[in-house]
């Protein structure tokens, strides 16, 4: 009785072993499968991922709020509000690179790149 108790035993370690090394495995295999995507989003040449995947956080796209403050600083209210939602536009559609346009100081825009501040300049973009 004591023999077939510690086969059992010995079985289910092997059992709780298998399945965690299987776990571990999967999890890897996802890991890489998400690995190329990310290179892709971030690798300025490759334009084949133009959203980010899902392993991306957010905060590696969507600009902070002292870069919000700073884009809409100096504008008129009219301007401010158009800024503000041309930045949740963008960023609802996931774009890692667009350009912000206003019409006051003359009128202008600038270049947002991952969520920060990558140029400026007057009348339209090029």
């Amino acid at each position: 009785m004591e023999e077939d108790l510690i086969q059992i035993l010995e079985l289910l370690a092997a059992l709780v072993a298998t399945i965690i090394a299987y776990w571990q495995h999967h999890k890897t295999t996802i890991a890489e499968n998400n690995t190329g995507e990310v290179i892709a989003f971030f690798d300025p040449a490759d334009d084949t991922a133009t959203t980010p995947p899902a392993t991306v956080p957010s905060r590696s796209w969507k600009m902070n709020e002292e870069t919000r403050r700073w884009v809409i600083a100096g504008h008129d209210p009219v301007n401010q509000g158009d800024l503000l939602r041309q930045i949740d536009t963008a960023e609802g559609q996931q774009l890692p690179h667009y350009y912000l346009t206003f019409s006051d100081r003359g009128g202008g825009f600038y270049e947002i790149e991952y969520g920060l501040m990558k140029g400026s300049g007057a009348g339209k973009p090029v």
